[in-house]
């Protein structure tokens, strides 16, 4: 019987690492790699790249060219993002009331409760606010690579073809 591919709802918090320097950038590097090579499928709110930009923005160092080299990646990878359905909206705003977060995170954590994923995270204040719904988190230095096995399935709906993404234009990261 094959298992089916891994799903990740992808937090800014860990995609940010992909592009800038910062603790635990091997593990977040480590989640790239494992999407790339198709152990892992990973899934975001299309606000991913708003966040990721913004981060870029205000992270020292950090310039203009590579602020939009970041943006433009991460749309060239070809994440799923996952647009506002009504009923995530009345989810996330639940779970935004209920565990005292941002609407922004709330929408995260709705979207591993729709799809039956985890979402991977390294906002350690979030995960610990998250508390009633701390089953949907994973903390990034918790993530442990999925085996390499021919045997797994992709998730229903997925484009493998997807994954020809040239590396070479993440190898500058």
């Amino acid at each position: 019987m094959l298992e089916r591919t891994p799903l990740f709802i992808l937090d800014a918090s860990v995609a940010v690492k992909w592009f800038v320097p910062e603790p635990l950038r091997k593990k977040a590097l480590s989640v790239r790699t494992d999407y790339l090579e198709n152990r892992i499928d990973l899934l975001a709110p299309g606000l991913i790249r708003y966040e990721i930009g913004n981060a870029l923005r205000f992270h020292p160092g950090s310039s203009p060219k590579e602020l939009t080299d970041a943006v433009k990646t991460i749309a060239d990878m070809q994440i799923d993002r996952a647009e506002l359905a009504p009923e995530t909206v009345t989810v996330a705003s639940e779970i935004a009331f209920q565990e005292g977060i941002t609407f922004y995170d709330a929408v995260y954590i709705a979207l591993a409760e729709r799809n039956t994923a985890v979402m991977i995270t390294d906002d350690l204040a979030l995960f610990r606010k998250a508390s009633k719904k701390r089953n949907l988190l994973q903390l990034l230095k918790d993530y442990k690579s999925p085996r390499r096995d021919s045997a797994l399935e992709p998730v229903a709906g997925v484009d493998r073809g997807r994954r020809a993404f040239r590396r070479e234009k993440l190898d500058r990261y």
